[in-house]
């Protein structure tokens, strides 16, 4: 009986080390994702993001969230002083050739036509009255986009062009249009097997087709081939070898001379 225990605690301890590895490699080989940081190792945030070729400004860029803050970004415009960070808005500045890029999002549309309006009228007095302004400046979704400090007005509205808004739609309680997303997955779902199914079909039944007929035809020539060899247009008549000019080593059949004929082979006057 100890012989015995003595022979298994070595196999234990060997099933145990090998437990042992295979969840330590098993804890070293899960990915971990990677966080979304920015060149300079801070997280991106999303309106960052939304800047045009923002992988190139965004080591540069400034993401604020009050006013103060872009007023120091942003020194000596009075225009931002009609931009209202109530309500969650944010903001972002980036320095382009065209000039410098300010892009602000405001939480809901109705808080981007409330400063879009109060905007545009700061905007005429401010040039009225000569002061700073704008280079150029446009309400794009619910953002309000500014480039300060361009010296071209066309090179900026091309610049403000790049900016898309990118906006996330989510109901909050049931889908209303579930139904339909259902049925349009399930119909193009469906007519794409039909379609493989067919295509596949009809590639199986050529396949089938040119192979059966390949068959077919190299049986029919080899078929072919052995009744030509087995023909002869002797048929089941005796010829005399008379002249002897005849080969008669392959011609059994065939009457030598000093031999008579046999009674099948008689001639018939």
């Amino acid at each position: 009986m100890s012989i015995r225990a003595i022979e298994m605690r070595p196999l234990r301890n060997i099933a145990i080390l090998l437990m042992l590895w295979a969840s330590a490699a098993f804890g070293q080989t899960q990915p971990q994702p990677p966080p979304q940081t920015s060149p300079a190792g801070a997280d991106v945030p999303t309106l960052v993001q939304h800047l045009p070729n923002w992988e190139s400004v965004a080591s540069k860029a400034t993401y604020v969230v009050t006013l103060d803050a872009l007023k120091r970004v942003v020194p000596n415009q009075p225009i931002l002083d009609s931009v209202s960070f109530e309500g969650g808005t944010e903001a972002v500045a980036a320095n382009y050739s065209q000039g410098q890029l300010v892009i602000a999002e405001f939480s809901t549309p109705q808080f981007s036509v409330e400063n879009d309006q109060r905007i545009a009228a700061k905007i005429q007095e401010l040039k009225s009255q000569a002061q700073p302004a704008p280079t150029a400046y446009r309400r794009v979704g619910n953002y309000s986009v500014f480039v300060f400090n361009g010296a071209d007005e066309a090179a900026a509205n091309q610049l403000i062009d790049q900016v898309q808004y990118q906006k996330v739609v989510q109901w909050l309680g049931e889908d209303p249009h579930l139904y339909q997303k259902l049925q349009r997955y399930l119909t193009q779902t469906t007519t794409g097997v039909l379609i493989a199914v067919v295509e596949s079909s009809g590639l199986s039944l050529v396949i089938c087709l040119g192979v059966g007929g390949l068959l077919g035809f190299l049986l029919f020539r080899r078929r072919r081939a052995q009744a030509a060899a087995a023909y002869s247009d002797a048929g089941g008549s005796v010829r005399l070898n008379l002249d002897e000019l005849t080969d008669t080593d392959d011609r059994p059949r065939l009457l030598t001379a000093g031999r008579e004929p046999t009674h099948s082979s008689k001639l018939i006057d």
